[in-house]
């Protein structure tokens, strides 16, 4: 499968130039972050590649999950690291690669159970509401004096 593919199916090309210019900024302005910054972001990317969702919703809830989670690590290590070394050893490092990943996990849980969940949330409305007609129904009913049939 190919990049191109999954881009004309509804990906914005305005998403695509976006993330192009922002990549190609952090590489002119300090090209030791963005190689561990790339490191810490391959879910989303893969995400990017990989969806098939209508508008990348989910790809593009995972990179918003790692982007959020990637501003702490990157501002320090923008004013800490020395050089590629430095800011591999800080940025590449197993706790904050797994609190980005883990966040990537987190949008990816939460793009799935969602939807679900609103669905059972609506579903249990809807039983509600029903039960609180058939109730008002039949005290109209038994107050009017009219033929009690069973509501189906």
């Amino acid at each position: 499968m190919s990049i191109g593919s999954n881009f004309g199916r509804g990906v914005s090309g305005a998403i695509v130039l976006l993330l192009a210019l922002a990549g190609g900024g952090l590489i002119a302005m300090s090209p030791d972050i963005a190689l561990p910054l790339t490191v810490l972001l391959v879910p989303g990317l893969l995400a990017l590649i990989v969806d098939r969702t209508p508008g990348c919703s989910v790809a593009l809830a995972i990179v918003l999950f790692q982007g959020a989670a990637c501003v702490r690590p990157v501002m320090d290590a923008w004013y800490r690291c020395e050089g590629i070394d430095g800011c591999m050893s800080y940025l590449a490092d197993w706790p904050t690669v797994l609190r980005v990943w883990l966040a990537a996990g987190a949008a990816w849980v939460l793009a799935q159970t969602l939807p679900l969940g609103l669905k059972v949330m609506d579903d249990y409305r809807i039983r509600y509401r029903r039960a609180v007609l058939v109730a008002r129904r039949e005290a109209l009913a038994a107050e009017w004096g009219l033929e009690d049939d069973p509501v189906e």
